[in-house]
């Protein structure tokens, strides 16, 4: 029977030319096998909580794309019926299942910094989101008063800090992508529309935005490879089929 924390990885390029290197993203997902040979899956953050819509996939599939992590272990997954972790009938509810529902919480170890300060880490992450603004904006104004060199410095430095950022991160360095893309600045752009995709590996929106601006920067093949991705996540991305059309044209 499957039950636990299992992560889905995929490769990622980041970067260009001689910075260009190799990255392996990890999603972690909880699973559950339910009936009929399917498993139902649900996306984790980095701090193990729950988030999106639950999906079924097929056991077969499951098994060639999931991979169990037994040393990453939940401390709770929020409940459907109320807060994860809060007492019931002056009982914890962590180590069973609620009953009536398909979540979960498992009583195993956890990394303390994963578990410990989740509103500071969340504070933290603020006030970097808020950094990230600031030097965009600053970038941009650079960058309209003819300081090009030092603008496209701070722009393109944005997408390399070194934090933890996570899922929900993936908009801002999309919007600074279509933003950089808008103002002809399509090498930038390709740095925060790929760290976006470092985050969201299996947005395929994104991809197709990742596609546009690789042919921007006349680099066809590529172009094709991410519009693959896309159609490989939504086989029915309507622009991205016209679009390979068009290339394979």
């Amino acid at each position: 029977m499957i039950e636990g924390v299992y992560y889905t990885s995929s490769k990622l390029w980041i970067g260009t030319g001689a910075t260009k290197r190799k990255s392996i993203s990890k999603r972690y997902w909880y699973a559950r096998e339910v009936f009929n040979e399917q498993v139902e899956v649900q996306l984790l953050t980095r701090n193990l909580t729950p988030v999106g819509e639950k999906r079924f996939v097929d056991l077969a599939q499951f098994a060639q794309d999931y991979v169990l992590d037994p040393d990453l272990m939940v401390a709770y997954v929020t409940s459907t019926s109320g807060t994860a972790g809060q007492k019931d009938g002056g009982q914890s509810t962590t180590g069973r299942r609620s009953a009536g529902t398909s979540d979960f919480t498992h009583p195993v170890p956890v990394a303390a910094e994963q578990i410990a300060t989740p509103q500071a880490k969340r504070a933290e992450l603020r006030k970097e989101q808020a950094k990230c603004a600031e030097h965009f904006e600053k970038g941009l104004t650079l960058l309209k008063r003819g300081y090009a060199d030092r603008a496209k410095q701070i722009l393109s430095a944005l997408p390399e800090k070194e934090i933890a950022w996570e899922y929900e991160h993936k908009h801002m360095f999309n919007g600074f992508g279509k933003t950089l893309r808008k103002r002809n600045e399509p090498e930038i752009a390709l740095k925060h529309y790929l760290k976006a995709a470092e985050l969201s590996p299996e947005d395929d929106h994104l991809a197709y935005n990742i596609a546009r601006v690789y042919y921007d920067l006349g680099k066809i093949a590529d172009c094709k490879r991410w519009l693959q991705r896309a159609l490989g996540v939504n086989p029915q991305l309507s622009p991205a089929l016209q679009f390979l059309k068009v290339l394979e044209k």
